[in-house]
C-alpha cells in the first residue's frame, strides 16, 4: 500500500455521507449485531475446543472459523463506531472524514474475516476427504492435519487483503472507510470462492457415500476403524448442512460485487450502505451457529437412536441363545 495521500476536503461529499439516513441506519444496525453476534462466537470457540465428540482437527477448524467471524465484527465494531462518533460529535464538516488508521485497521479485520471463513468448507471437505481415505490409521493422528488447513487457509486469506490493499490509493482523511478496488482479480476471487464451497458441498456428498459402503462391506474391522466411519458419516451430514448455510450467505455477499460491478445506483451513500449490509457475518454467525447447534444435537440425537435399535436384543432372542448354550453344554 502506497503511503497516504494528503487530501482536499470536498465539504458536498463528505455532506452527502453524513447525512444519509440509510447509510446511518445500516451502520447502526451492523453495530448492534456485531456486539450481539460477539459472545455467541466466544462460546462458539469454547464449545468447539472443548467438545470432544469430534475429532481434534474437526474442532481446530471450526474454532479458526469462529475466531475469523470474530475478527471481522471487531473490525465492524472499530469502524462503525468511530463513524458514530464522527456523525453525532461537535465537529467541522471537514474534520468528519475519517482516520487512514482506523480504515486500515478495521478494513483488514473485515476482509481477512470474510475471506477466511469462506474457505472453512473446502478444508473441512479436504479433512474429511483425508479421514476416509486413511480409516485405519487417522483416529491416531493428532492435530497435524488441522493446524496445516488453518495454516494455509490463513495464508489465503491474508494474501487477498494485502492485495485489496497492494498499490490502492488512500487519502490521509477518507470520506467513509470501504475499498474502491477496481483490480479485475476480486471478481474471479469472489467466483472462485463460490465455486470452491460448490466442489466442498459434492465432495462431502462423495465421502458420505463412501463411508456407508465402508460401514456396510466392512466386516473384519477394529472399534477404532468403526469409530472413524461412524465418526465420519455424522461429520459429514453436519457439514453438508453447514455447506449449505456457507453458501447462501455467501451469494449474498457476491451482491455486494454485482452492485459495484453493474453501478445499480450512482450514489455513493447507497452504494456503501448495501455493502455494509451484504457483507453481513455478524447476522452469519448469530443465524449460522444457531442453526448448526440445532442441527448438530439433532444428527446426534438421531445416531443415539439408530446405534441403541442396533444393539438392542429382543427379549425372544434370550430365548434363543439360552437354549443354544444349554445344548452345546451337554
Amino acid at each position: 500500500m502506497p503511503p497516504p495521500q494528503d487530501s482536499t476536503c470536498n465539504e458536498t461529499e463528505v455532506l452527502e455521507i453524513q447525512n444519509s439516513t440509510f447509510l446511518h441506519i445500516s451502520e447502526t444496525v451492523m453495530l448492534v449485531l456485531s456486539i450481539i453476534a460477539l459472545p455467541i462466537l466466544v462460546v462458539a470457540i469454547q464449545k468447539c475446543v472443548t467438545n470432544a465428540h469430534f475429532h481434534l482437527n474437526i474442532r481446530i477448524i471450526a474454532a479458526a472459523h469462529c475466531i475469523s467471524i470474530l475478527l471481522h465484527c471487531i473490525g465492524r465494531i472499530i469502524q462503525n463506531s468511530s463513524d458514530m462518533y464522527l456523525w453525532m460529535g461537535p465537529l467541522t464538516t471537514c474534520n468528519r472524514r475519517q482516520f487512514i488508521g482506523i480504515c486500515v485497521i478495521s478494513r483488514s479485520l473485515c476482509s481477512f474475516g470474510i475471506y477466511y471463513s469462506s474457505f472453512t468448507t473446502v478444508f473441512i471437505a479436504l479433512e474429511r476427504t483425508i479421514a476416509t481415505h486413511f480409516t485405519k490409521k487417522y483416529e491416531n493422528k493428532k492435530s497435524k492435519y488441522g493446524i496445516a488447513f488453518v495454516v494455509i487457509q490463513a495464508l489465503i486469506s491474508v494474501i487477498i487483503t494485502f492485495g485489496l490493499f497492494y498499490e490502492t490509493d488512500l487519502p490521509n482523511r477518507p470520506v467513509y472507510c470501504i475499498l474502491n478496488s477496481d483490480k479485475p482479480w476480486t471478481v474471479s476471487a469472489e467466483i472462485i470462492t463460490m465455486s470452491s464451497n460448490l466442489f466442498a458441498f459434492v465432495q462431502c456428498y462423495r465421502m458420505y457415500k463412501i463411508n456407508m459402503k465402508l460401514r456396510i462391506i466392512t466386516t473384519q474391522t477394529t472399534l477404532s476403524q468403526k469409530y472413524t466411519i461412524e465418526e465420519n458419516k455424522t461429520l459429514i451430514q453436519i457439514s453438508m448442512r453447514f455447506t449449505c448455510l456457507d453458501f447462501v450467505f455467501m451469494i449474498i455477499y457476491f451482491m455486494k460485487t454485482i452492485i459495484t460491478e453493474m453501478n445499480l445506483t450512482q450514489r455513493k451513500d447507497y452504494v456503501y450502505a448495501i455493502c455494509g449490509l451484504t457483507h453481513c457475518a455478524p447476522v452469519y454467525a448469530i443465524v449460522v451457529i444457531l442453526a448448526m447447534q440445532r442441527i448438530i444435537k439433532k444428527i446426534q440425537t438421531e445416531r443415539v437412536v439408530k446405534l441403541k435399535a442396533e444393539v438392542e436384543v429382543k427379549d425372544d432372542a434370550y430365548f434363543y441363545f439360552f437354549k443354544q448354550q444349554w445344548s452345546q453344554s451337554k
